[in-house]
């Protein structure tokens, strides 16, 4: 049971969405992965491009720590700054599966994630996560949108899901969920050297 956290083309070639965007897929086995490049050399002809694509649910991407519960949309927009940063702004939208912290049932989550990547010329990699941007290499030609997708997909996710805030948990003694109903199971027999502390009046 789940619950509700409180294009077509060639697999080797490329394709514009809506005059801006590129949907380029290579086969890894028989998973799909989705390249999500930028393209340096257009964007500085253009100033601005425009992403609008979709990761699968078995991206090879997420290696077992994201569970997607139905493809994760990507809408992004890149810009160059007169420092010569590569801006990325956009939203992440789709549907994460997690389990309750309680209960351990399957709880989907709904993702919708403003998201901002900055990529910045000539530093290295210590001095770039100071900054809290990434490295834009040099020279180079394109700029690997994967990485930085999959790290804020990651930091979205609720460290803590519950089912729903009544959630009842598991019995401690025989694992039932007391979502479905009481267990049966005795109550416990209070520890009798606490006895003196039950009695104390707190002011």
């Amino acid at each position: 049971r789940r619950g509700r956290c409180a294009g077509e083309g060639s697999p080797s070639g490329a394709r514009i969405w809506d005059g801006n965007s590129v949907d380029i897929r290579r086969s890894t086995g028989h998973l799909r992965e989705l390249m999500l490049e930028l393209d340096l050399l257009r964007l500085e002809r253009e100033q601005r491009l425009e992403i609008d694509q979709a990761l699968a649910p078995d991206d090879p991407l997420w290696g077992g720590d994201v569970r997607l519960h139905g493809p994760l949309s990507v809408r992004l927009n890149a810009q160059r700054t007169v420092r010569g940063d590569v801006v990325v702004r956009g939203t992440l939208k789709g549907e994460i599966e997690l389990s309750c912290r309680r209960c351990l049932e399957d709880v989907v989550y709904e993702l919708e994630e403003p998201v901002s990547f900055v990529f910045r010329p000539g530093l290295e990699r210590l001095e770039a996560e100071r900054q809290e941007v990434y490295v834009l290499p040099s020279p180079a030609r394109t700029v690997d949108l994967r990485e930085p997708v999959r790290e804020h997909v990651l930091l979205a996710v609720p460290p803590y899901p519950v089912c729903r805030e009544t959630c009842q948990g598991l019995c401690p003694r025989c694992g039932k969920n007391l979502n479905e109903g009481p267990c049966g199971c005795a109550q416990a027999e209070p520890d009798e050297r606490w006895g003196p502390l039950r009695t104390l009046k707190l002011d």
